[in-house]
C-alpha cells in the first residue's frame, strides 16, 4: 500500500523529518497530480488538495488529515470486505474461524478467542467456542462458564461493555475482573495487551464476546506487542457488530435446519407406519445415495471427473432421498402392503367356498344314489368322499401357489382359467361363483402380486411426491429436492415413469438414487414376502439393469469399486 503526495521538492526534506513513522512508511513523492494529495501544485487530490504552500505547518496538518482518511477508507473497505466474507459462510463453526482470522488480520493480534452466550435467562452461561494463537498451537476443548463479572469475558457478556486492557497481569485490584493465567503456563506464552468486546445482534442483545490478545506492532522488525488503541478498539467493535449479526444468523440458520430435519424425520416415520414391511428403507437409500454421491466427487475419471457436489447439495440429496416414497402416503393401504396377490380375507373366503363345494358334491352324490335306491356301500361312500377331498386339495394347492407373488408358469395359468366354471350353493339358497372373475385375473398375474390397476397406482406415488415436496417452501439451497425425488423411478432408456424423460433430462442425484433404491430393494432383510438376496446376486441384477438401459452404467461402476454398500450393514 502506498500514500502518494505531489509536492514541489523544495518543501520535501523538512516535512519528512516531522512526519510520522505509519506515514513515512507509505509515503510516496511525485512531482505533479494525480496523487492522493496536491499540494502547491495545480490539480485535484484524491484525498486533499490545496494549490498554494500553505506553510510548513499547515501541511503537515493537510497531509496527516489525508492520511487518516486513507486509514478511514482502509478500515472501511476491510469492515465491508469482512461483511462480505461472513454473510457468506453459513456454518457456525467455519463462522467463528472466519471471524477470529479476520478480526486478528485486522487488528495485528497475534491470539483470539470467542465466547458465545448459550442458555436462556437465568440459566444463560459462556461457552468457549473457538480459539486461535499464531505464537502457540494447542489443543483446546470447549467448556462452559458463568457470565460473571468476575472474569473478563463475563464482564464483558453482562455488562455489556468493551474492555481495552493495556497489561492483564497490572489489572488494578479494584477492578472486578481478573485475568486467568491458565493458558499462558499451559503454553508457556505472555499475554500483554487484551481487548474484549461484545458481539451483538441487530437488536442489541449481546450473543458472545470477541476477544483479541497481543496487538503487535509490525512496523518493528521485532514485532514488539503494543496496546490496542482507541481506534482498534472502535474497529473491533464495528467488526465484532458484523460478527454478532452473522451469528444470529447462523444460529437462526440451525434452527430452521433442525426443525426441517425433524419434519423430514416425521415424514420419513409418517411414511413406514403406514407400510411397516418396508422401515428403514428411506433412511438406507438416503446412505447410499449419498455415499455415491461421495464416490462422485472423489472420481478423477470416467464421464462424471468433473461432477461435485457441495456440502449443501448433499444436504439436498439426502433429504430428497428420505422423502422419495412419501407419496406412498396417498396410495391406498391394501395395495401399499400388498405382499399377496388376494387380500387374506378374500383368499380364506375362496378356500372356504372350496371346502363348502366338497361337502355340496359329496352329499350330492348321497342324494343321487338314495334316489335311485342303491344299498349303502361304505367303500364306494369313501371313495366319493377321497375323490371329492383330493380335488378340493389341488384346487386349494392351485389357488395358494398362484398366490404367491413369482413368475407362473404355463399349466399354472391354464389350470386357473378352469375356476371360472366351479359353483357353490349361498346360505340363501343362491348359486354362486367361487372364485369371482375378478380373483381369477389377480391370480393370474404373471409377476409379482399387483395386478395392472394396482402398479399404476404405486407407481403414483411418485406424482404424489412430488406435488407434496413441491408445495414446501424449501431454502434456496434445497430447491431441487422435489425435482430430485421426482425423477428417481425414471430410466435412461426414457422407459421408467411417470414422465418416461430421456437420460439428458435425468439429474445425476436422481440416478443415483435409482441405483440405490434397487440394491436396496433386492438386499432387504425385513421383506417378508421374499428373500433378501446376497450381495453378488444383487450386483449381478444391477448390471444386467445398467446393460439394458434402465440404469446409469458409469454411477454403477462407481458404486461397486467404491462399495458404496459397506455403508450399510454388511449384505451378505
Amino acid at each position: 500500500m502506498s500514500f502518494t503526495v505531489a509536492l514541489p521538492i523544495m518543501h520535501r526534506c523538512s516535512l519528512e523529518d516531522r512526519l510520522g513513522r505509519e506515514i513515512l512508511q507509505e509515503l510516496v513523492w511525485s512531482d505533479a497530480a494525480p496523487a492522493d494529495v496536491v499540494l502547491a501544485l495545480p490539480g485535484e487530490g484524491a484525498l486533499a488538495d490545496c494549490p498554494v504552500w500553505l506553510g510548513e505547518e499547515g501541511a503537515l496538518a493537510l497531509i496527516e488529515t489525508a492520511f487518516k482518511r486513507l486509514e478511514d477508507q482502509r478500515r472501511m473497505e476491510q469492515l465491508n470486505r469482512v461483511g462480505r466474507a461472513l454473510a457468506s459462510e453459513q456454518n457456525l463453526d467455519r463462522l467463528l474461524d472466519m471471524i477470529l482470522v479476520q478480526a486478528r488480520e485486522l487488528l495485528a493480534a497475534e491470539g483470539g478467542s470467542i465466547y458465545l452466550v448459550v442458555g436462556e435467562g437465568d440459566a444463560r452461561e459462556l461457552l468457549f467456542a473457538h480459539t486461535q494463537n499464531s505464537k502457540v498451537g494447542l489443543p483446546y476443548h470447549r467448556f462452559r462458564m458463568p457470565i460473571s463479572d468476575s472474569s473478563m469475558a463475563g464482564f464483558v457478556a453482562g455488562q455489556g461493555r468493551s474492555l481495552n486492557i493495556e497489561d492483564v497481569y497490572h489489572i488494578p485490584g479494584s477492578a472486578p475482573y481478573q485475568f486467568n493465567d491458565s493458558f499462558d503456563r499451559q503454553a508457556r506464552y505472555r499475554s500483554i495487551s487484551m481487548l474484549s468486546v461484545p458481539m451483538r445482534d441487530g437488536e442489541g442483545e449481546v450473543l458472545g464476546v470477541l476477544q483479541l490478545i497481543n496487538r503487535v506492532d509490525e512496523s518493528e522488525p521485532s514485532r514488539p506487542v503494543v496496546p490496542f488503541l482507541a481506534q482498534h478498539q472502535s474497529l473491533a467493535e464495528s467488526l465484532a457488530g458484523q460478527a454478532g449479526v452473522a451469528v444470529k444468523n447462523a444460529h437462526l440458520r440451525g434452527e430452521i435446519e433442525r426443525l426441517l430435519e425433524g419434519f423430514v424425520n416425521a415424514s420419513v416415520l409418517a411414511i413406514e407406519q403406514r407400510d411397516p414391511v418396508t422401515s428403514g428403507h428411506s433412511g438406507r437409500v438416503a446412505t447410499l445415495t449419498v455415499g455415491l454421491a461421495e464416490a462422485i466427487n472423489a472420481a478423477h475419471e470416467g464421464p462424471y471427473a468433473e461432477v461435485h457436489f457441495s456440502d449443501r447439495q448433499l444436504r439436498e440429496l439426502r433429504y430428497a432421498s428420505l422423502l422419495h416414497d412419501f407419496g406412498k402416503v396417498g396410495v391406498r393401504e391394501q395395495v401399499l402392503v400388498k405382499s399377496k396377490k388376494l387380500d387374506p380375507a378374500k383368499l380364506e373366503l375362496i378356500l372356504q367356498r372350496i371346502a363348502q363345494r366338497r361337502l355340496e358334491r359329496a352329499l350330492a352324490a348321497l342324494e343321487e344314489a338314495w334316489e335311485r335306491g342303491d344299498d349303502f356301500d361304505p367303500i364306494r361312500w369313501r371313495l366319493v368322499l377321497d375323490g371329492e377331498e383330493a380335488e378340493a386339495n389341488r384346487l386349494i394347492a392351485l389357488i395358494l401357489q398362484s398366490n404367491e407373488p413369482t413368475v407362473l408358469s404355463q399349466d399354472v395359468v391354464d389350470g386357473l382359467g378352469n375356476l371360472a366354471a366351479l359353483r357353490y350353493t349361498h346360505w340363501n339358497g343362491q348359486v354362486d361363483e367361487v372364485v369371482a372373475l375378478e380373483d381369477i385375473a389377480c391370480l393370474s398375474i404373471r409377476k409379482g402380486s399387483l395386478s395392472d390397476t394396482e402398479r399404476l397406482e404405486i407407481e403414483s406415488h411418485v406424482t404424489h411426491t412430488f406435488h407434496f415436496l413441491e408445495q414446501i417452501p424449501w431454502t434456496k439451497d434445497l430447491a431441487e429436492v422435489p425435482e430430485i425425488a421426482f425423477a428417481h423411478h425414471e430410466r435412461v432408456n426414457g422407459k421408467g415413469y411417470p414422465r418416461r424423460i430421456a437420460n439428458g433430462e435425468i439429474p445425476v442425484q436422481s440416478k443415483a438414487m435409482a441405483i440405490a433404491d434397487v440394491f436396496d430393494a433386492l438386499t432387504a432383510q425385513d421383506r417378508p414376502y421374499k428373500a433378501a438376496l446376497p450381495l453378488e446376486r444383487s450386483l449381478r441384477i444391477l448390471e444386467e439393469d445398467a446393460k439394458a438401459g434402465h440404469l446409469d452404467a458409469a454411477l454403477l461402476d462407481l458404486f461397486i469399486q467404491a462399495r458404496v454398500f459397506d455403508k450399510l450393514e454388511p449384505v451378505r
